[in-house]
C-alpha cells in the first residue's frame, strides 16, 4: 500500500510541476484568445490572418511572441479561427507558438545548447511549409473558406452554450457592438475576462487529463528504459532511423507533456545519446497529444482536423530528419545548462502572468454580478 501511495503522490507532484512550468503559457494563451475574440472583428482578423503570404507571416509572428504552451496556443488558435482567420495562418500560429516561441527557445538554448534551439526554430518553419503546401494541394480553391463558414453556422448554438454565461447579455463568440466599436473600457475588459473563463471551462477536462497523464508517465516510466528502447529501435536495419523518428513522435503523444515540460525530458534523451533528429521529432510531438486533438475536434471541421494531424506528423518527422542532416554532426554539442535558470525564468514568468490576472480581476470584478464573482 505504501508503494501505491508513493506512486500516487509522485504522479500528482509531477503533474503539479508540469502545471507550474506551463502556467504562464496557459494564462497568456487564454488571455490572448479572449482579447482576439472581443477586440478584433472578423474583418480585422481576415486582414491580418488571411489566405496570403502576409497572413502566414502574421500568424507565425504572433506565435513567436505569444504563448509557449500547447494548450494555451490551441485556445488562441481556436479564437482566431472562430473570428474568421484562414486556417493555414491559424495553424502557422499554432506551430510557431510552440516550436518557435522566444521563451521556449531561450529554455532550449540554456538547457540543451544552440543546436536544439536552432532545430526547434527552423524545423518549425519546415513544418509550417508542409502544412501550407499540403492544405493548398488537398483542398480546392475556396473550399477551406466554405468549410469554415459551414462549420461555424452548424455550431453557433453549441458555441453559444459553451461561451456564454447564462446571466451575461452577450456571447463571447459574438461581442456586442458596444464592445467591438469602442464602448467603455471596463465593458471591454469584462468581456475579455468572461471570454477567457468560458474557454477555460470548455477545455478544463482536457487540461486536467493531460496534466495527470503527463505527471504519472514522468513519475512511473524509468527514463533509462526509455532511452534503451530508443537505441534498440535505431539499430533496426535500413528503416531504423525512420522508425526512430516515428517513435520519438509517439513518445511525445504517449507522455502527454506540454511544450515546456518537454525541455528537461529532451535534455535527458540528448545526454543519453539519442540522435538530434529523433529528439527534435519528440519535441514537436506535443501538438499531437490526445487532449489537444480533442480540442482541435472542438475547434475545426473534422476533415481539417485530421488533415492537420496527418500533415503535422509527416512534417515533424521530415523536419527532424532535415535538422539531423544539417546540424546533427556539427560542432556545438549539448550545453548542460542550469535548471536554476529554468526555475527562475518560470517563477518570474508565472508571477507576471498571475499579476496580469489580478489586475484584470480588479478591473472587472466591480462590474460582475456578486454570485459570478464567487464562482470565479
Amino acid at each position: 500500500m505504501s508503494t501505491i501511495g508513493h506512486a500516487v503522490v509522485a504522479g500528482i507532484a509531477q503533474a503539479a510541476a508540469f502545471f507550474w512550468d506551463s502556467l504562464f503559457g496557459l494564462i497568456f494563451g487564454f488571455l490572448i484568445s479572449a482579447v482576439v475574440q472581443v477586440m478584433l472583428t472578423p474583418a480585422t482578423m481576415d486582414r491580418y490572418l488571411g489566405p496570403t503570404l502576409k497572413g502566414l507571416l502574421y500568424g507565425t509572428g504572433f506565435g513567436i511572441i505569444s504563448s509557449a504552451c500547447s494548450y494555451g496556443a490551441a485556445a488562441a488558435a481556436r479564437g482566431f479561427y472562430r473570428n474568421g482567420a484562414d486556417i493555414r495562418s491559424v495553424l502557422a500560429f499554432l506551430i510557431s507558438s510552440t516550436n518557435m516561441n522566444l521563451a521556449i527557445l531561450i529554455l532550449f538554448w540554456s538547457l540543451l545548447g544552440w543546436k536544439f534551439a536552432f532545430a526547434e526554430f527552423f524545423g518549425g518553419i519546415i513544418i509550417i511549409a508542409v502544412i501550407v503546401i499540403g492544405f493548398s494541394l488537398l483542398f480546392r480553391q475556396g473550399e477551406l473558406g466554405r468549410l469554415q463558414r459551414q462549420y461555424m453556422a452548424n455550431n453557433t448554438e453549441i458555441e453559444s452554450h459553451a461561451g456564454c454565461h447564462p446571466d451575461l447579455s452577450q456571447c463571447h463568440t459574438d461581442p456586442s457592438p458596444e464592445v467591438v466599436e469602442g464602448g467603455h473600457r471596463k465593458s471591454q475588459w469584462l468581456a475579455v475576462a468572461s471570454t477567457a473563463l468560458a474557454d477555460v471551462r470548455m477545455l478544463r477536462t482536457e487540461l486536467i487529463v493531460g496534466y495527470l497523464i503527463a505527471g504519472y508517465a514522468a513519475a512511473l516510466i524509468p527514463p533509462g528504459w526509455l532511452a534503451g528502447a530508443l537505441h534498440a529501435v535505431g539499430t533496426v536495419p535500413v528503416i531504423g532511423y525512420v522508425l526512430l523518428l516515428l517513435v520519438g513522435l509517439l513518445i511525445a503523444i504517449a507522455t502527454f507533456v506540454c511544450s515546456m515540460g518537454n525541455v528537461p525530458i529532451a535534455r535527458y534523451l540528448a545526454n543519453a545519446g539519442i540522435p538530434l533528429g529523433a529528439n527534435t521529432s519528440f519535441i514537436y510531438g506535443d501538438l499531437l497529444i490526445l487532449p489537444l486533438i480533442a480540442i482541435y475536434r472542438k475547434s475545426f471541421p473534422a476533415r481539417i482536423t485530421w488533415t492537420f494531424v496527418a500533415l503535422f506528423a509527416f512534417g515533424a518527422m521530415l523536419a527532424g530528419a532535415i535538422m539531423e542532416k544539417l546540424i546533427g554532426s556539427t560542432l556545438g554539442g549539448i550545453s548542460m545548462g542550469s535548471m536554476a535558470v529554468n526555475d527562475r525564468f518560470t517563477l518570474i514568468a508565472n508571477v507576471v502572468a498571475l499579476t496580469a490576472v489580478a489586475v484584470l480581476a480588479l478591473a472587472v470584478l466591480p462590474k460582475m454580478p456578486f454570485w459570478d464573482r464567487k464562482s470565479t
